[in-house]
Order: C-alpha cells, then structure tokens, then sequence
C-alpha cells in the first residue's frame, strides 16, 4: 500500500513535468528518434550527434553505429545543447551517462551498439539535446544529411566543429513513456437510485530493457461505487490471472506484473453498483487510475488518466391522462310513420303554341294560362251586376 501511494504521487509529479503527448496512449515501441548507418570515418576525438525529442518521457538508453575489430569501451553522455556562433552544440553539461564494451569482427562493417544511462533523463517533446561520446578506438558510422533534427559534431580538443566526411552519425534513441485512459461505460446516473456501473482503464507502457516492474493502480473511485469484478488482460501476457484481484488493483499491481522489453497494453474492467444518494445530485463522480514503470535505479515514471459521470435527478414522470368515459347512447323513439296521402294529379293542359316564347317548366307555363280566364269570369261578373242594377232602377 505504501508503494502504491508513493507511485501515485511520483506520478502526480511526474505529470508535471511531463508534456501531454506523454500521456497519452502511444504504440509500445519507445523507439523516438533515429538515423540510419551508412560510411566509415575513423574515430580519435570527442563526437556529438544532436537530435530534437520526438515525444517527452525518459530517455533511457541510446545504439551508435559503430565497427570494431575486437573491443573498446565506449563512454556515452545525454547533454543539452547552446548556441555559439550561431550553431547549436553540447553544452558541457552532463545530464545522464553509460558506458559499455562494444565488440566486433571488422572495423569496417557497422554493428549497433546499445548504451543504457544509469539514471533516466527526462526529455521535453520538439527539445534539442546532444548525445555527446567517446568511441575510443571504435570507428564512427553515418551517412548524407538525411536527419533533420540536428547534426554530427566533433570536438578535436579546440572546440565543437562540423564533421567533415558525415552529416549524421548513425544514431538511435529510446523514450520510455506510459499513458493511461479511464472512463465510464454511462455519462449520468440518477441520484437515490442503484445503477450497474463499468470503468474501465487501459493503460499503455512503452519501454525497452532497462525496467523491472509494472505498477497499476485504481488511484479513486466515488464513496457511492461498489466494485464487484474485475477482468484484466494484457498483451505481454504478463498479468498473472490468480493476481487480478480487486485487493491488487486497488493497492496496485507493484512487483506482481513483471516488465515486457517490447512494451505492454493493459486494460482493466472493473463492474460494480452505483448508489448516490440524493444529496449527491448535481455532483460528478471522479474515478483516477495511475500506470507506472519501474526502473532498478528506484527511479519510476508515471501517467494518470481520470474520469467522471454526472450524478443528476431523476425524469419527472407525468401524470397519467384520464380518458373521458362516454355515456350510454339512448336511441331516439321514432313517432308512427304516416304515410303522405298523394295529391290528385289532374291532366296538364297543352298550352297553345307561339312562336319565340319558351317555358321553363310545365308547371310555370299553366299559371300563366290561368290569368286570362280569371279576367275574363270577372268581367262577366261585372257585367251581369250592372244589368241587375238597371232592371232594379228601371
């Protein structure tokens, strides 16, 4: 437990000193930069190759191109470089150094020799340093100007110069960084209510030789989430299946997930139950996982990754809609059908024909034919009324 809070806060530190490309999920390979091997030009003095970090993290160890028939120690050092006269060179400062025997069978066919440091550097993304050293009786390898982020340097005693014959020393170097990603498999969960939560944290390990141990740590979860399992898989396959407890995640995996040369991808899916009470509405939960890479040298490199899910209030459900209920239909009484005695249909009289007057109906026409033979019974009523009279005077 103690380890796994004092990797937690070597890795809080270590963010800060960190650029974010550091953390974030990176292929295995901590390959960073390089230069490939070409032409032989004799060693006898100090050499420099300067390079600009690709990515930030540990710069753990170094190959030169070299040839040798037989042996010789070769001292390396990582510098950082200043300007003179207009040319960015080492700077005299020793921030890492290695040594090693390099042995071949030709002073003329290249070997790659790798160099570890003895304490990890820290490195800055898009930063120039200088791999500043001593081939002793080694011959230096390189090619045309092919590498853009710096250039070969030799010093004859008077001073950094050009080297005449190479562009560039043939060169590798190797940056040991770690990422890790955490999230949640649901963004909200109602407050006052039980909910089945998954985080799930992956973590990326790039890195070389020169670690030991893999450190993989829950770093917090939410007072509310109850963690009921845990899966764990890892590409390595380093993770022991009897040590993918929720007690070792939760104190870390230090010294239970031994180191891959070639990196490692971990995930890690931890299931559980949700339970906020209602007070924690509005709130968010935090969870935080923590990857960590340990070095011999007790050194030890970390990334952490957090994330969190909105604790928020339940939908309000509204009220049921009544459907009026219609009342009975009562069919209407029908009264007693009479049936419409028909009126006595009398024959139509013909009306007489004239020419250029039409009717428009039958029936219109025989009104209009009724007119003259009323005036014609008035007028003879008028007339005997008169003659009545005369015979009374009379």
């Amino acid at each position: 437990m103690k380890r796994g809070a004092l990797a937690l806060g070597v890795g809080l530190l270590m963010l800060g000193l960190a650029p974010a490309s550091a953390l974030a999920i990176n292929p295995t390979s901590n390959l960073d930069q390089s230069s490939p091997t070409g032409g032989v030009s004799s060693g006898g003095s100090l050499m420099a190759q300067t390079f600009t970090a690709g990515r930030g993290g540990l710069l753990t160890s170094v190959d030169l191109s070299l040839a040798i028939n037989g042996s010789t120690l070769v001292a390396v050092s990582l510098q950082n470089v200043h300007n003179v006269a207009g040319q960015m060179v080492p700077d005299g400062i020793v921030r890492a150094s290695g040594s090693g025997t390099v042995t071949g069978v030709s002073s003329s066919s290249p070997i790659w020799a790798h160099f570890s440091f003895t304490s990890e550097p820290t490195v800055v993304a898009g930063t120039m340093y200088a791999i500043v050293y001593d081939p002793g009786t080694a011959a230096v390898l390189g090619g045309a100007d092919v590498y853009a982020g710096g250039a070969a340097w030799a010093n004859p005693g008077s001073g950094w110069i050009g080297f005449v014959s190479l562009f560039d020393f043939g060169f590798r170097t190797y940056v040991d960084n770690v990422g890790t990603q955490v999230h949640w498999d649901k963004t909200q969960i109602v407050g006052g209510a039980s909910t089945a939560l998954t985080l799930t944290a992956t973590m990326t390990y790039a890195n070389g030789v020169e670690p030991i141990h893999y450190g993989a740590f829950l770093g917090l979860i939410p007072t509310w989430f109850t963690p009921t399992g845990l899966t764990c898989l890892d590409t390595a396959s380093k993770i022991v299946p009897a040590d993918c407890t929720l007690v070792n995640f939760g104190n870390g995996f230090v010294n239970l997930i031994p180191s891959s040369a070639t990196g490692d991808i971990m995930t890690f899916t931890v299931t559980g139950t949700a339970a906020p009470a209602l007070a924690a509405i509005g709130t968010s939960g935090l969870a935080g996982a923590n990857a960590c890479i340990d070095y011999s040298d007790e050194l030890t490199f970390c990334g952490d990754g957090t994330a969190t899910v909105d604790v928020v209030a339940a939908a309000a459900t509204p009220a049921p809609t009544v459907a009026a209920t219609p009342g009975p239909t009562s069919a209407a009484t029908p009264g007693p059908t009479s049936a419409a005695t028909p009126a006595p249909t009398g024959s139509a009289t013909p009306p007489p024909t004239s020419t250029g007057i039409g009717s428009s109906s039958d029936e219109s026409g025989g009104s209009i034919w009724l007119l003259p033979i009323g005036m014609i019974a008035l007028f003879a009523g008028l007339l005997a009324l008169v003659m009545r009279r005369r015979r009374l005077i009379s």
